[in-house]
């Protein structure tokens, strides 16, 4: 094996290890499924940020700014904003109700399984294809690296379900903490080697005289409106997310972690782009802009520090994956197999503990074999988080600020917003340039107000004692 090789090698066999080791604080389900809602401001800061650095935050944003320069910080930067919104208005209210999930908040909050089940299973579909096109993710990084896609793929997936399934969110968080580390030092020096290598931003001030190449409008006010509103929307009610939110360990941790981890991100958003712009002086007509990152790391970097920058890369994918499918495993156990199933079953059960290791490894597994087999089906499982958005949004979020809201109103919200954005997918009907997830979520709005208004409210849910 070649030095960048014997890199990666190393840092996906201390990941492994680091996940068993903190195994042993699992002791129930709720150290499964939330760290034992003990998560202090820097675990529950470096977890959150994981969540959204991950391979589209950074091979995403190189591509970008290999493309339309500056513009391209927009997605990495409404992650940001998403995290900070999060934190300002929602993150106390949500953590004071001690939950697990955010179909546990629309059930407690409406009453009823109809809600549950089916923002569960939207939101489920839509993190296993998520999950799955990050492994394709770790799968072009091993590429890069000289190893066999396939093989690649399979080992980075591996790890990370299995330190996942033993430790859960404890092994995710302590992971994420590392990883974070890891992977925000691997794109600043990328970018500054990058630019080294080509002469700095003047250079490409100049090469790109006479364009907006340098301008963070660049794609266009409309772009950004369509990059920034549907990333924020989904940061506000993912479950990836708000699970981080039940975790930590008190309200206030669980706002200031959420604001730190924003304005982490935003600060980070810059430097994959400034990498992606590099590459357009030393390789202006790359064909898959997409690697511009990767392809200058392997090229220009000496072997040491391309080893560590491209294992930064996999730690974001990582960082992200792993999140993914604790977020689907809570799905699988709360949501459906305890409070749809099973609802007298005691959560910390050990019975119910050995289940959420088993569904955690056939979720990864799953997502394994749609990346490797059936790649397709990844944008038709996608399709799942733009109906996720467009109809779970304002029945969650207006389920918090308005107490006029009801059952029925989130329940024809939630089914509108859904029904609208599918449609759009299928090409049935079409808004323009308007993306679905917006155009949905105004139709969920509509519906679930005038529903709402037209029948009897129920009381709002109140905070609950602290749980351990």
């Amino acid at each position: 094996m070649n030095a960048l090789q014997v890199i990666m090698v190393i840092y996906m066999a201390a990941m492994l290890v680091v996940g068993l080791v903190v195994s042993r604080y699992v002791r129930n389900v709720t150290d499964f499924l939330l760290a034992g809602r003990r998560l202090g401001f820097f675990l529950a800061t470096a977890t959150l940020a994981a969540t959204h650095l991950g391979g589209g935050f950074i091979l995403g944003s190189g591509e970008y700014g290999y493309k339309y320069g500056l513009g391209g910080i927009w997605y990495g930067a409404a992650c940001g904003l998403g995290l900070i919104i999060l934190g300002l208005f929602l993150a106390n209210k949500l953590r004071a109700l001690a939950l697990y999930t955010a179909p546990d908040y629309l059930e407690m909050r409406y009453g009823g399984k109809t809600v549950r089940v089916l923002a569960a299973l939207l939101s489920l579909i839509a993190l296993v294809g998520i999950l799955a096109a990050q492994v394709k993710a770790a799968e072009g990084v091993m590429v890069t690296l000289g190893f066999n896609p396939v093989g690649g793929a399979v080992a980075a997936t591996v790890i990370f379900i299995i330190y996942t399934a033993v430790a859960g969110l404890w092994g995710v968080t302590i992971t994420d903490f590392i990883q974070v580390i890891i992977a925000g030092l691997g794109v600043l020096v990328a970018a500054l080697l990058a630019l080294s290598a080509t002469g700095g931003l003047a250079a490409i001030a100049s090469a790109k005289a006479g364009t907006n190449f340098m301008s963070v409008g660049s794609i266009g006010v409309g772009s950004i409106l369509w990059i920034v509103i549907p990333t924020v929307m989904y940061t506000l009610i993912g479950q990836d997310f708000l699970q981080r939110m039940f975790a930590s360990k008190d309200e206030s941790t669980a706002r200031n972690s959420s604001l730190a981890s924003g304005i982490l991100l935003v600060i980070l958003a810059v430097f994959p782009v400034l990498a992606g712009m590099a590459a357009t002086l030393k390789y202006p007509a790359l064909e898959n802009a997409r690697a511009a990152i990767p392809t200058m790391v392997a090229d220009v970097f000496p072997p040491i520090i391309g080893g560590i920058v491209l294992a930064a890369i996999m730690a974001a994918v990582m960082s992200t994956a792993d999140s993914l499918l604790c977020a689907g495993t809570s799905h699988v156990i709360k949501d459906l197999y305890v409070s749809t199933f099973n609802p007298k079953v005691d959560m910390d059960q050990r019975k119910v503990l050995y289940w959420s290791m088993i569904s955690t490894v056939v979720l990864g597994i799953l997502a394994l074999l749609i990346a490797l087999s059936v790649p397709g089906i990844i944008d038709a499982l996608i399709w799942a988080y733009s109906m996720y958005i467009a109809g779970v949004f304002f029945p969650l979020v207006g389920g918090v600020v308005w107490q006029r809201a009801t059952r029925e109103g989130a329940v024809a919200g939630m089914v509108v917003g859904a029904l609208v954005a599918l449609a759009a997918t299928l090409k049935l009907i079409s808004f323009g340039s308007v993306p679905l997830e917006i155009f949905g979520a105004l139709a969920s709005l509509v519906a679930f107000v005038v529903v709402s208004l037209l029948t009897k409210p129920a009381a709002m849910p109140q905070p609950k004692a602290p749980a351990a």
